[in-house]
């Protein structure tokens, strides 16, 4: 079946880049549009042209100063931008120099958002809203601004023609929060994303160090304690833990992550990091804050990593509260995952899978049939194409 693509705007301050988070979901999501019926106008951080979609027009529109961001006034930056990025939103539409826009997509998260929003409104075309974390409650932002911008979403949620949550528990609760419904868009894998037919092979040997590694960013210090956890949940099989993402050795060794069988490996991109995870883990390492700050966060958005790792056939240990979304979806899911909901729990999982290659194996197998179900480049496409023929 054709499908008729809308000249779509994307405005937002989540770069669209082949990187790790909201910017690899939007990436995958806009791989297969057509550049001519595309524009990206990045209202943050931008893109790295190396990461960016070929052929795709970008525009680098900051709402934000970094300067003032960075300093001990940043919640009341953060009110202040918010409130602006309203009235800046005409000034960035003009940056589309004639491009037919016939939808607006954004993200909320930051301030670009609220300038989408206006953007669509002005120029009367739906708006596509994604939520990939809880913005209203997660920003940092001033106390006594938090009620009000809980306001300036709810009515934006509402503007919007399509909404797209990344996590049943997301939808459910914004469906009653503010009274409009949501389709809920797991993260996907890349158009390219090899599709193995087993686990490797390396899960059923014993002569090797038992590894485990973690894939992604450390952005808060729920998920450092989760870290430094599972250093310590190792010590007694003598396994080793490999990071891959943007942490630094000197920034790991800063919050502790510096144990003699830790390794910082860097940034990889998807395609290589998959084959270097089936190349060197045992199990793969998804966590979540126990933080009590973060537990509305921890229930509503979804660790996207599990998407690329489930593609890798390598068995996943799911170590967060019972609340949270991944805990959750292994419960859906039985024997997709090792889990551990509790710290005491988690030296009893690492023991259990360094020790028993079958368990290993039996694990790699379900989250190779589950993970296609559910993160199938072309299953979580067909979703974000039929929200924008809403």
């Amino acid at each position: 079946m054709s499908y008729e693509f809308p000249g779509i705007v994307y405005v937002g301050d989540v770069p669209v880049e082949a990187s790790y988070h909201g910017s690899a979901l939007l990436h995958r999501l806009l791989s297969e549009y057509p550049p001519g019926r595309l524009t990206i106008i990045e209202t943050a951080t931008e893109s790295q042209a190396k990461r960016r979609l070929p052929n795709t027009s970008y525009i680098s529109r900051p709402i934000g100063n970094q300067r003032w961001l960075n300093t001990r006034f940043h919640p009341y930056a953060v009110a202040w931008y918010t409130r602006a990025a309203q009235r800046i939103g005409p000034h960035i539409s003009q940056s589309l120099n004639g491009f037919e826009c016939e939808a607006v997509l954004t993200v909320a998260h930051g301030f670009g958002w609220l300038a989408a929003a206006e953007i669509a409104r002005k120029r009367g075309v739906p708006l596509h809203l994604v939520v990939h974390d809880d913005w209203p409650r997660v920003a940092d932002v001033a106390s006594q601004f938090r009620n009000w911008l809980d306001e300036q979403f709810a009515y934006v949620y509402r503007q919007a023609k399509s909404r797209l949550c990344v996590s049943p528990a997301m939808s459910r609760f914004y469906e009653q929060r503010y009274g409009a419904p949501a389709a809920v868009i797991y993260p996907s894998r890349a158009t390219d994303c090899a599709d193995f037919a087993e686990p490797p092979e390396r899960l059923a040997d014993r002569d090797h160090q038992f590894t485990i590694v973690f894939a992604g960013t450390i952005n808060s210090p729920g998920y450092i304690r989760a870290l430094t956890a599972l250093q310590k949940a190792l010590e007694p099989v003598d396994g080793r833990l490999l990071i891959f993402g943007p942490l630094t050795a000197d920034a790991a060794q800063q919050v502790g992550l510096d144990h003699r069988n830790t390794e910082i490996r860097g940034l990889l991109s998807s395609t290589e990091l998959l084959m270097r995870l089936r190349e060197e883990a045992d199990a793969l390492f998804v966590p979540m804050s126990f933080g009590a700050s973060d537990r509305a966060n921890m229930e509503m958005a979804f660790p996207s990593k599990l998407a690329d790792y489930t593609a890798t056939g390598v068995p996943l240990v799911i170590y967060g509260p019972s609340y949270c979304s991944a805990v959750a979806w292994a419960r859906e899911n039985p024997g997709v995952a090792e889990v551990a909901e509790a710290e005491t729990d988690l030296p009893n999982a690492i023991a259990y899978l360094a020790h028993n290659p079958d368990h290993r194996i039996a694990l790699g197998k379900r989250a190779l049939n589950v993970g296609r179900e559910y993160f199938a480049h072309a299953r979580v496409q067909q979703i974000f194409y039929q929200s924008l023929s809403v």
